[in-house]
């Protein structure tokens, strides 16, 4: 049996990923893992526009709003878990994340908050199950 001690759980807000956390936190009981949340303010190229910084500070809040949520979620079910935000593209970050903080496992939903991504498997989802260098779990919610 394969035991993992990291786990990385990427959050944009969606229900697929609030599944995805609801999997690890029953890990993370269970055996005993450290949880790792991520969630990612996509980048905005053009930062210096007021309409673009209030949209990147708005982008910035929620995201750190999901964390703490979720940290709210673990701390009731007994769980101390680390939460993260980062700017940059989705895609690359989680799998740069996992990389950096060493992740035995990415455990994320098959589709994000994107109504585009919801079409098929995530465009986000299918990227790090091809490039993360570690397994990834992916939850249907």
């Amino acid at each position: 049996m394969m035991m993992y001690n990291r786990i990385l759980v990427p959050l944009d807000g969606s229900e697929n990923a609030d599944k995805a956390l609801d999997v690890a936190l029953e890990v993370s009981k269970n055996f005993g893992c450290e949880i790792q949340l991520l969630s990612i303010v996509h980048h905005i190229h053009n930062d210096a526009d007021s309409l673009s910084s209030k949209l990147y500070e708005g982008l910035s809040t929620n995201a750190h709003k999901i964390i703490e949520a979720a940290r709210d979620r673990a701390w009731n079910k007994g769980l101390t878990i680390k939460g993260y935000v980062r700017d940059g593209n989705p895609k690359k970050e989680i799998c740069e994340f996992a990389k950096e903080n060493d992740a035995d496992l990415i455990i994320m939903g098959k589709s994000g908050a994107n109504a585009f991504d919801r079409l098929v498997l995530g465009s986000t989802t299918a990227y790090v199950i091809h490039n993360a260098d570690t397994q990834v779990l992916v939850v249907n919610a």
